[in-house]
């Protein structure tokens, strides 16, 4: 009896070493699935860091060079585009451009560049946390870095196209886009103060009714498709018409008209 109880648990035990070992091809298979997956349907990226689907979201941001722009208000520029750039998503597509264009030509941005996944993000299974935070910050961080301290430089223009500009910029980033089809943002860095020949707010007060009506407005208004807004409005003491500053309750009201009237949604405007 004792030498069938010793054969009977040497086969059990077999059994038992078997059904471990084919636990565990199964655990390493899937394993090894599971990597191949995530791996492979990580998205593809472009050139500018977006997947090569398209971007998750657009924020355009438009730089105005008319004038230069003292310490202070780059110190309160480069700190809110950090915040932006901080808390952007993958996949969110930063456009910069700066106001110069017109109402024929294509406005091409100054640069055009997505966010990457963020080193918090990081899926320790298939990514290494260093490698994600050194492109994060070379790819990304460093070059958006780069260009809004570019964009920031003393410059001094004769006209100041504001509703062309972002009329051209709304066209070119938003134009594939339908609306609601993804977030929209634009933030506008500027005195607000539009001059060109078609609307100069240094010669007469600017009156939203009036432009609207004029056969101009056609090929000025912009694009926005529901877009968030938020100005920057670079307080400018040589704004002045006829001995009165322009910058007043009533310019901010045209803004806010226009923008309406061009189907986006001003959120805020922040004087600096």
């Amino acid at each position: 009896m004792a030498r069938r109880s010793k054969r009977s648990k040497g086969t059990s035990d077999g059994v038992t070493g078997l059904l471990l070992g084919l636990l565990g091809l199964v655990l390493l298979a899937g394993l090894g699935g599971g990597y191949w997956f995530v791996k492979n349907s990580r998205p593809k990226l472009d050139a500018n860091n977006c997947p090569a689907t398209g971007p998750k979201a657009i924020h355009v941001i438009m730089f105005d060079r008319s004038d230069p722009i003292s310490e202070q208000q780059a110190q309160r520029i480069r700190q809110t585009i950090n915040r932006y750039r901080n808390d952007a998503p993958f996949g969110q597509r930063f456009d910069l451009y700066t106001f110069q264009g017109d109402t024929l030509h294509v406005l091409q941005p100054r640069l055009q560049l997505c966010a990457l996944g963020k080193p918090s993000e990081a899926n320790f299974l298939i990514e290494n946390p260093e490698s994600v935070r050194k492109a994060y910050e070379i790819k990304f961080t460093k070059v958006l870095d780069q260009t809004v301290s570019e964009l920031l430089r003393g410059s001094q223009e004769k006209t100041s196209p504001i509703i062309e500009s972002l009329r051209a910029a709304s066209i070119n980033s938003f134009g594939p886009v339908s609306a609601g089809e993804m977030p929209l943002r634009v933030t506008l860095i500027s005195d607000m103060v539009q001059n060109t020949a078609l609307a100069n707010q240094f010669a007469t007060e600017p009156n939203f009714s009036q432009l609207s009506k004029a056969p101009a407005w056609v090929t000025l208004q912009p694009q926005l498709k529901g877009a968030s807004v938020e100005v920057l409005y670079l307080m400018r003491l040589t704004a002045i018409r006829k001995g009165t500053p322009i910058q007043n309750r009533g310019h901010q009201l045209f803004w806010e008209q226009l923008i309406a009237a061009s189907g986006g949604r001003l959120d805020t405007f922040d004087p600096l």
